[in-house]
């Protein structure tokens, strides 16, 4: 009977060890984090027909197009990458639409805001992605923090266009009455999906299997707030 309470006992300590190796450690566990060093990169994961050097990106609600990014770098105070550290980031989106009676959206946010968790990988770094729908420009502002620490504040703004011209994050047949006309008119900067200063039958393919796959996503309707002036095309 001793040795079985033993046994039990030394695997219970094994389950114990291997949770605390598994779980993910705190920047201030093992790094001594310098919030000077380390690093906020906004970006984007081009994923549509636009050339790669356009400053507008095409993106939908169901995430199948371009992407918004923001990448956190944690170091410490050696500039040692930081891995396992728990970064959370509070998000708070605003912008203008270009085109009137119409929106922008993000994906995953209430009110245009939304706090995210992750954790570093071995290069000390982790990246938060976001997606969305509308035409027009898309302030992204940031403040990113670990164990009680800022590691950064800061805003960044984005030149955006979408299947979901109206920006209510649905693509459904109110998008296809605002692309029409442009299509039509052979111009209309929403509607170039391919970024060619033109709106062909190019940008129909692009546009149609989103409307077809009526994608969609839960998310808000973004605030209003204007972007510098000249942030977008």
């Amino acid at each position: 009977m001793h040795r079985i309470s033993t046994a039990f006992s030394l695997l219970a300590l094994l389950a114990v060890t291997a949770v605390s190796l598994l779980a993910p450690v705190s920047a201030g566990a093992n790094c001594n984090v310098d919030p000077t060093l380390s690093y906020c990169v906004p970006g984007v994961i081009r994923n549509d027909a636009c050339p790669t050097a356009n400053t507008e990106i095409v993106w939908c609600p169901a995430g199948d197009m371009s992407l918004i990014t923001l990448t956190i770098g944690v170091v410490d105070v050696n500039n040692n990458p930081c891995p396992g550290c728990v970064v959370q980031v509070d998000f708070r989106f605003s912008g203008s639409p270009r085109t009137a009676n119409c929106n922008l959206y993000v994906c995953g946010t209430v009110g245009g805001m939304v706090t995210l968790t992750g954790v570093t990988n071995a290069l000390g770094e982790v990246t938060f992605t976001f997606t969305g729908g509308g035409c027009g420009c898309v302030n992204m502002d940031w403040t990113a923090f670990t164990s009680g620490l800022v590691l950064c504040s800061s805003s960044a703004q984005f030149c955006v266009k979408s299947p979901d011209l109206t920006g209510d994050g649905t693509i459904n047949f109110s998008d296809t009455f605002k692309f029409l006309p442009m299509l039509n008119a052979g111009q209309g900067y929403c509607a170039d999906f391919n970024c060619s200063n033109t709106v062909n039958f190019q940008d129909v393919f692009q546009y149609l299997p989103h409307l077809n796959g009526a994608h969609s996503c839960p998310g808000s309707i973004l605030p209003f707030a204007p972007c510098p002036p000249g942030a977008c095309p």
